[in-house]
């Protein structure tokens, strides 16, 4: 079917699904590998850390210079580029030769990501100029979108068992030919923004900081909090912090303009997508290597014990999607994170007893994720100021992709005496993720108390 203006919709629908869906999945997937791979690579926990977080602080630092790339040089131009290098990043991870190979061709896939998340919404809404058929195509694209996040762990298990890991990343090869094949012709045509000015230094210096962090939080634990490379590392980021501090009072386009981190509530529900992405993505990279090491489970094994938490995560946003239109976005994110809170307790008291508490304990943290998901976009996007929408919404998918880096380097750098997949590391991690989902909650009940409060006043006034 071709619309008015010549475009494609359906075929514009599957090749965005088909390459944020790579995107997604390969935030998740690595995880289950990451035994096998230490292994045939010789190396260490630290570089295996570097493997996930490479990839994930690319994505989280430089996601808005990739929306801003996009509006000043056409989306659709960006999408198709974005998925050329995703492709041919994941060959390269795929015939990596040892452990820093691999991290470099992660940060390249990373890079491809930037390119291809934030464009690839913008065409699929240009694509569609029925507002219902928009609204469709974006609830599949959602949908798609969540899938590979909840069944990552699942499908990367099978692979690696079956096909080895570096398959993880030769599939993605096939997935991007097919993409750029769909998106050939018909794509529609984004007029480019030539006036739109990018915040280059204010975009270095948070790389320096999510990456400094990131690398000290990693290498502390393993050499040390006195050693010389932990010790610049957070020198750096500190330093990097400060400079960009600075760099937003006093750009002229400052890459977070202060009416945005002032809108009431915006920052606090933007924080909630920072917790709950450290907690439940540490958790699952800490729960894949001790299911392997210490349980001796397969690839396969280790993914499919993931599955109590994955049916709920992909089903759960339908469920609060409802929800939210009739008792309000803030008591269903309340809800979501008082269940996410419940599953990461069971976890911490009682996961390492067997598989039947391990899965109640996944199932309650899956239904509280997904339930979380949809009322905390919706909040963050409610408080943006007006005209800021669109900036808000790369900033809570960099603040989700920043928590995902900080659970991943903190959990995993928790180590105990006896390594890392031990059962006493292993449950001090489970309890460090219920506090972080405890502070969410606690910081979501804070934001929403003050939500009703101010609605109080204006109803008053009125």
């Amino acid at each position: 079917m071709v619309n008015d203006t010549g475009v494609r919709p359906g075929k514009v629908l599957a090749a965005v699904c088909l390459g944020y869906g790579m995107i997604i999945v390969d935030t998740t997937i690595v995880n289950v590998a990451i035994p096998t791979m230490q292994a045939s690579l010789r190396t260490g926990i630290d570089t295996m850390q570097l493997v996930v977080d490479g990839y994930v602080v690319i994505l989280a630092s430089l996601l808005l210079a990739g929306a801003a790339l996009s509006d000043r040089f056409g989306a659709s131009k960006i999408f198709r580029a974005g998925v050329a290098l995703f492709g041919i990043a994941s060959a390269l991870c795929g015939v990596a030769p040892n452990g820093p190979f691999l991290v470099a061709a992660r940060m390249l896939q990373g890079l491809g990501a930037v390119l291809l998340v934030p464009s690839s919404l913008l065409v699929l809404t240009a694509a569609y100029t029925d507002a219902k058929a928009r609204a469709r195509a974006i609830a599949v694209w959602a949908t798609v979108a969540g899938s590979p996040a909840a069944f990552g762990p699942i499908l990367g298990g099978l692979v690696v068992d079956t096909l080895g890991w570096r398959s993880i990343f030769y599939v993605n090869v096939p997935l991007a030919a097919i993409a750029l094949l769909l998106t050939q012709r018909g794509l529609p045509a984004l007029a480019p923004n030539k006036s739109r000015r990018q915040d280059v230094p204010g975009q270095l210096l948070a790389v320096l900081i999510l990456s400094g962090l990131a690398l000290a939080l990693t290498e502390g634990h393993q050499q040390g909090w006195t050693a010389p490379l932990p010790v610049i590392a957070f020198a750096v980021a500190v330093a990097a912090g400060a400079a960009f501090a600075v760099r937003q009072r006093t750009a002229a386009e400052p890459m977070l303009p202060a009416d945005l981190l002032r809108a009431p509530g915006f920052r606090g529900f933007a924080s909630v997508g920072v917790l709950l992405f450290a907690g439940y993505y540490g958790m699952v990279f800490v729960l894949s290597v001790y299911l392997q090491d210490v349980r001796h489970f397969a690839p396969w094994q280790a993914g499919l014990s993931f599955l109590p938490s994955a049916l709920p995560i992909t089903l759960m946003p339908l469920v609060a999607g409802r929800l939210v239109g009739r008792i309000g976005p803030a008591r269903v994110l309340v809800a979501g994170l008082v269940l996410t809170v419940a599953g990461g307790a069971a976890l911490a008291l009682f996961g390492g007893s067997g598989m039947v508490p391990l899965s109640v304990a996944l199932f309650l943290l899956g239904c509280g994720f997904g339930l979380s998901a949809v009322p905390q976009i919706t909040l963050v996007m409610e408080t943006a100021p007006a005209g800021r929408t669109a900036l808000a919404s790369g900033l809570l998918n960099a603040a989700r992709q920043s928590g995902t880096v900080l659970g991943v380097a903190v959990l995993g750098g928790l180590q105990t005496g006896g390594g890392l997949g031990t059962p006493s590391f292993v449950a001090t991690a489970m309890f460090v993720a219920m506090l972080v989902f405890a502070l969410a909650a606690a910081r979501a009940l804070r934001q929403a108390a003050a939500r009703r409060a101010e609605r109080e006043q204006l109803a008053e006034k009125v």
